[in-house]
């Protein structure tokens, strides 16, 4: 099915007979003549506002350095190539007209529930968007034999490999809008290009307020209730944006919640003090957590892990009820770097019977519970079981300090130890000291829209990675250390990486950013 959109859109943007009367369709928008019934909605609002922002990857820096990778001299010359596939250079109005196609209307495309795809494009000359089509037909099917079909009050244009034959390409044009298709959609274009009023997307209240409440985008797509897409997952429906500007990448997913209530609280922000300054000041990785943990029991074993649970389970201890019901919001946690990550082993595998993460990158975090008095107690039973998955938990004293040190094969593990009522956790054991120390003051309670807060640095990582000592490069570094160097610079202008999950009124909103830095003539050439 992706597939088959994703042709779709090639063919129809790399691009009629006389078009027929423009009605109102053309102004009420393209949600007038999608259907309401489809798997997957796909609209682009505005091709020309957003094939003009496709040239900020030409601005890109890493895109500068991969180009050539590709065989390409430079990031221009690769976007230029993929243009001249698609047909139409949709960084330029000019051009998007050339093909037939108006670039200031919408574009969309439609999945039906039997898998098919076809392409809905505004229409400025028809007679140029015929010839287009007609060209993509002979070059990319050879087939180059036009007919007409009559389906219903539609007439479908068709063209084949020879008169007779199955059509590969076929279109309509009513009242303003293309409706473009390929093989098995072909005889079903005549019914997309005349949908009822109750047949359209214009009818779907629910899509209706999720656009009235979107921020600025590029590109929507829509799943609606009971898209068998939605079917493995907690939602009713979903709303997918994604936005380009010189500062950022944003992709946005936000739909009605299906599952469990108790899932839905994990997922909505409560009042919750701010621990984000016990985190170390290296951190590249800072994240927080202001959901109800109670409501991740349903959860709990795939977060834990399939042996982990296990053992829990063996060992007659309830992780929902020894911890998550005793968490208040507001965990933060952080990674940073470690001292001398082995950088010569090369990439490390994510295996942890085999690799010890925290040799890469350090952990540091804090978790407020219920109360001081519930922390020793929890930890003690934690330490009766940690054996039967492998692990092993010790009290001792450091410093003065109790804390719960943890070892298995690969090394140290994760420690705790109590600070008030908050719990400190770590890796190295250094670092647990360090939270423990720190005095950095905590931000009073308040209320947090998201429950999930995560952000990754890019930055701060990759001058950390440029501080490593010579050591951390094993005998190798003479060749590794210059060319990790040179992928830092060549992505430097990749700034930041932000996770926000959230819900509210029953929905939920997950969101993802990369924000970036061009430079100041590289951001005066994107439109």
């Amino acid at each position: 099915m992706t597939k088959r959109l994703g042709l779709l859109v090639l063919l129809a943007l790399a691009g009629c007979s006389k078009c027929g009367k423009k009605s109102d369709a053309v102004n009420n928008g393209i949600e007038s003549v999608l259907p309401r019934g489809a798997i997957a909605i796909v609209v682009v609002p505005s091709l020309k506002d957003s094939g003009a922002k496709l040239s900020l990857l030409e601005q890109v820096k890493v895109a500068g350095f991969v180009a050539p990778l590709q065989g390409f001299p430079n990031a221009k010359a690769f976007a230029d190539e993929v243009v001249r596939q698609l047909g139409v250079d949709l960084r330029s109005a000019a051009e998007i007209e050339k093909a037939g196609l108006d670039p200031a209307r919408s574009l969309g495309a439609a999945v039906l529930l039997t898998g098919d795809a076809y392409l809905v494009l505004p229409v400025k000359d028809a007679s140029a968007l015929h010839a287009r089509l007609e060209g993509i037909s002979v070059n990319r099917f050879g087939a180059g034999a036009g007919s007409e079909q009559k389906q219903g009050s539609v007439t479908v244009k068709t063209f084949s490999t020879q008169q007779g034959q199955p059509a590969r390409l076929g279109y309509a044009i009513t009242n303003g809008w293309a409706f473009v298709g390929r093989d098995s959609v072909i005889p079903k274009l005549g019914q997309a290009a005349s949908l009822t009023e109750t047949d359209r997307l214009t009818g779907d209240v629910q899509l209706a307020a999720a656009l009235k409440t979107a921020g600025a985008h590029d590109v929507y797509a829509w799943f609606g209730s009971g898209s068998p897409v939605l079917q493995p997952t907690p939602l009713l429906n979903a709303f997918v944006t994604l936005s380009l500007s010189t500062t950022a990448v944003e992709a946005r997913v936000t739909g009605q919640w299906k599952g469990k209530p108790e899932l839905l609280a994990a997922f909505t922000g409560q009042k919750a003090k701010d621990f984000s300054a016990l985190l170390p000041a290296d951190a590249f990785v800072v994240g927080r957590y202001t959901g109800d943990a109670k409501g991740l029991g349903p959860v709990a074993r795939e977060l834990l892990g399939p042996n982990v649970a296990r053992a829990f389970e063996q060992g007659g201890f309830d992780v929902k009820s020894e911890v998550l019901d005793k968490l208040e919001p507001g965990t933060v946690f952080a990674l940073s770097l470690a001292d001398r990550p082995p950088m010569d082993r090369g990439v490390p595998t994510f295996d942890i019977r085999q690799t010890n993460p925290f040799a890469y990158a350090h952990l540091s975090g804090a978790a407020p519970v219920t109360s001081a008095d519930v922390v020793m107690p929890v930890l003690e039973k934690v330490a009766g079981v940690a054996p039967r998955f492998g692990a092993k938990l010790e009290k001792q004293q450091r410093e003065g300090k109790d804390l719960f040190f943890t070892t298995w094969s690969q090394g140290q593990g994760v420690h705790f130890a109590p600070k008030g009522s908050v719990v400190a956790f770590a890796s190295p054991v250094q670092r647990l000291d360090a939270v423990l120390a720190s005095e950095g003051v905590v931000k009073p309670e308040a209320l947090a829209p998201e429950a999930l807060q995560v952000t990754v640095d890019l930055t701060k990582l990759a001058n950390s990675v440029r501080a490593l000592p010579e050591s951390a490069w094993g005998l190798g570094g003479f060749a590794l250390k210059p060319t990790t160097v040179r992928w830092l610079d060549a992505t430097d202008d990749l700034k930041q990486v932000s996770f926000t999950a959230s819900a509210k009124d029953g929905a939920v909103s997950v969101t993802v950013k990369l924000s970036l830095a061009l430079a100041p003539a590289a951001a005066a050439k994107v439109p």
